[in-house]
């Protein structure tokens, strides 16, 4: 299905303050997300793999 292409002043302001919205709140939550995938990654191998890592 396509998306229609923003005609009006309205639907291009409409359409600009998603792209910010996207910019300053989106992105900088990208590394906390990824963060919390690695971290439940390394957690589940640590108690499946015998002697796992050591933190030293």
């Amino acid at each position: 299905m396509a998306v229609p292409k923003p005609t009006s002043p309205l639907e291009i302001a409409a359409v600009a303050v998603g792209a910010v919205f996207a910019l300053f709140i989106v992105v900088p939550l990208v590394p906390l997300v990824l963060d919390l995938v690695v971290g439940v990654f390394r957690g589940f191998f640590d108690v499946i793999v015998p002697g796992g890592r050591t933190y030293s």
